[in-house]
């Protein structure tokens, strides 16, 4: 894996259906440097994104969350 590749864990203020979730995810996905979206069926509120921090930074995908109405913030891994 490249040194570059990082990932941050996205955590959710509000609840968010399972077609928003799968929209969400599916959008940010398509994000210029992103690797990969994880997400746990049983944790809706925690979203891993791993991404080439070479091409793209966190708060740039924080922003992509906060652009959709959502509340959201960064916790460290």
């Amino acid at each position: 894996m490249s040194k570059t590749t990082s990932e941050i864990v996205v955590h959710l203020s509000e609840s968010v259906d399972e077609v928003t979730l799968n929209d969400l995810e599916q959008d940010i996905r398509r994000g210029n440097g992103i690797i990969a979206v994880i997400r746990r069926p049983d944790q809706k509120h925690l979203i891993v994104v791993v991404y080439d921090s070479a091409i793209t930074r966190a708060a740039g995908i924080l922003h992509a969350f906060q652009m959709r109405g959502l509340h959201a913030q960064l916790i460290g891994m």
